[in-house]
C-alpha cells in the first residue's frame, strides 16, 4: 500500500520554506499523520472537531474558526473544505490566519472511479450518503477540477501566489496504473486526477 501522494508532495513544499520555530496548524488533523512529514523543529498544531487521543484543538471550523486565536507561518487543510458548510467562510478564515502559505487539498469526486462506482452500485463514496444527520461526518460539496479553478479563481487573493497541483492516486494503486494514470491525468485532469492541491504563498 503506497502513502497517499498529497503528503509527499506538502513534505516537499514545506520542506523549501520551513525554518526553525515555523508554525504549522494543521486542520482536520484527526490522528495528526501530517506531522510525520514535518521536520521536528516546526511549531505543530492540530485542530479536530473529535478527540483522537492526541493534544488537537477541538473546534467547530464552521462556527468558531477565531477560537484559533493567532496567526500560523503554514495552515494546511487536506481534505477538509468539503466537509464543512461554509467553505468560502473557511477560506477566507484560512487566508486571514496564514503568515506565509496556505494548503487546502480538494478531492476530485469526478475521478474515473468514483464514476464507475456510481455506474455499477449508484454510490459515489462513503462521504455520500443519506442519514438524515446535519453532523455527520460526510462531503456537503461535489469538488472536481472545473468547480475548484472556478472557485479559487473568484476568491484568490491577487497579492498572493496561486498554484494548484494535480494529485494522482498512490493508495491501493498498482504502479502501472499508478503511471497510465498520471499521464492521462496531465491531459484530462477532470478524469484522472485524485485530488487538486491548492498553494497559495503570501507575497
Amino acid at each position: 500500500m503506497w502513502i497517499d501522494k498529497k503528503f509527499k508532495i506538502v513534505e516537499n513544499i514545506i520542506k523549501k520554506v520551513a525554518f526553525k520555530d515555523m508554525s504549522l496548524l494543521d486542520l482536520g488533523a484527526r490522528d495528526q499523520f501530517l506531522k510525520k512529514f514535518i521536520p521536528s523543529y516546526i511549531k505543530y498544531t492540530g485542530v479536530d472537531r473529535f478527540q483522537n487521543n492526541n493534544d488537537n484543538l477541538i473546534i467547530n471550523l464552521d462556527d468558531n474558526f477565531e477560537e484559533i486565536g493567532e496567526k500560523y507561518d503554514v495552515i494546511a487543510a487536506l481534505d477538509v473544505i468539503e466537509h464543512l458548510d461554509e467553505p468560502l467562510a473557511f477560506y477566507e478564515n484560512c487566508k486571514k490566519y496564514s503568515k506565509k502559505l496556505l494548503l487546502i487539498n480538494f478531492p476530485n469526486q469526478a475521478y474515473y472511479a468514483i464514476r464507475l462506482n456510481f455506474l455499477l452500485k449508484g454510490k459515489l463514496t462513503n462521504k455520500f450518503h443519506f442519514s438524515g444527520k446535519s453532523n455527520d461526518d460526510r462531503h456537503r460539496w461535489f469538488t472536481n477540477y472545473q468547480n475548484v479553478q472556478e472557485f479559487i479563481k473568484q476568491n484568490k487573493d491577487p497579492n498572493s501566489k496561486i498554484e494548484i497541483i494535480k494529485i494522482f492516486k498512490t493508495r491501493n494503486k498498482l504502479f502501472f496504473l499508478y503511471l497510465i494514470e498520471k499521464f492521462l491525468g496531465k491531459l484530462f485532469p477532470q478524469f484522472f486526477c485524485w485530488s487538486f492541491l491548492l498553494v497559495e504563498t503570501k507575497n
